[in-house]
């Protein structure tokens, strides 16, 4: 009778244990939506840096660099830190080393002309690296000087392709947002710096 006790509580032991890893959301699951291992969200190779170039005007150079051994990556802009205007779209988060607030971003609602042009698109081959520079000039920017902020920069994606620009067809432009084989919507983060502003 002991043995056979032994393995009705095994077994309902593990009924149990397998219901509970059935319904509870698996902690690889939980650290794929918050874990920074992967620099940009989900697509390992890809990796965005910030570093300040300049106090006056407060100057960012922001670099996206391609890590992985063998897959050329190519990049629509839009809404990346390399959109000419992210500074206006919310990517950028500024905080006040001093006061700890938030700087509040007037935010614009652009229209894009759908299919996006190639110039909206940037290749970035194994190895490689690609860096603009962004001017933080805007009116909503704090008169205080001397001041400091914390600067990240953080959204999504809208397209990436595992292969260069000369290969991505017109037809796959124009079919961007309808299912297409790019990696769409993949989250990015980079991690905090320090901008001086003199």
């Amino acid at each position: 009778m002991p043995s056979r006790a032994a393995v009705i509580t095994a077994l309902a032991i593990t009924l149990v244990g397998s219901l509970y890893l059935l319904y509870t959301p698996s902690s690889a699951t939980f650290h794929m939506s918050t874990s920074g291992s992967a620099p940009s969200g989900g697509i390992p190779g890809l990796e965005f840096k910030l570093s300040q170039i300049s106090k006056d005007p407060p100057s960012v150079l922001v670099t996206l660099k391609n890590t992985h051994p063998s897959t050329t990556f190519t990049v629509l802009k839009w809404s990346t830190p390399l959109d000419p205007n992210a500074l206006n779209l919310g990517v950028f988060k500024l905080t006040d080393v001093d006061s700890k607030e938030e700087i509040t971003i007037d935010r614009l609602m652009i229209n894009r002309m759908m299919p996006p042009s190639r110039d909206d698109l940037q290749e970035i081959s194994p190895g490689t690296e690609h860096a603009t520079e962004v001017v933080f000039d805007r009116p909503w920017m704090h008169s205080k000087k001397p001041a400091k902020y914390q600067v990240k920069a953080e959204g999504e994606f809208k397209a990436v392709w595992e292969k260069p620009a000369g290969e991505i067809t017109a037809k796959e432009l124009e079919e961007l947002f309808g299912g297409g084989s790019a990696l769409n919507n993949r989250q990015f983060e980079t991690e905090e710096v320090v901008v001086a502003v003199e």
